[in-house]
């Protein structure tokens, strides 16, 4: 079964990105691909799952993690790099909240962020432009941006089989 917005996502495993770019280029594919096996999290998922408490009493789910991934998108690219109005879709529930009934916007919300995100990003002259939102530079987001990914795909990786009750991988 595909969730709406999953529809047409790659889950295939994709090779790291090549040491050898330049730093700009090498930083946005790590980032690329970084989404890439955070998104991967979600496939076999049912909407149940997507939403389930794996790890009671941990109040985090594979979605939880969606919702807070939207939330840093637009912290710290779509807005803290385009500037605009600054809107925390979620406020402090983002973890812990979501449920079946809001999977689908969700999922339709983290693209879009994402798309935002990826506009921002390819706005920006150089590794050391400022971002209009949060004045910080382009590299040390995308740095942090690729850290967020690999923490959270890591927390999704594990959640994943907790939900699905066995290891596929």
């Amino acid at each position: 079964m595909t969730i709406g917005p999953l529809a047409g996502v790659e889950f295939s495993s994709w090779d790291e990105p090549d040491p050898g770019m330049a730093p700009r280029e090498l930083l946005e594919s790590w980032l690329r691909y970084q989404r890439h096996e955070f998104i991967r999290k979600l496939r076999d998922l049912s909407p149940d799952q997507l939403a389930a408490w794996s790890v009671p009493p941990v109040e985090l789910s594979v979605l939880g993690l969606v919702r807070h991934m939207t939330q840093m998108e637009h912290v710290y690219l779509s807005w803290g790099l385009g500037g605009g109005e600054r809107a925390l879709r979620y406020g402090d529930d983002d973890y812990a909240g979501g449920s079946v009934a809001t999977v689908d916007d969700d999922l339709r919300w983290y693209f879009q962020e994402v798309a935002l995100s990826d506009a921002a990003i390819a706005s920006m002259g150089s590794l050391e432009a400022a971002g209009a939102g949060h004045g910080r530079t382009l590299r040390p987001v995308l740095v942090k941006m690729i850290d967020e990914y690999a923490i959270h795909a890591g927390q999704a990786h594990m959640l994943r089989f907790a939900a699905l009750g066995e290891m596929i991988r």
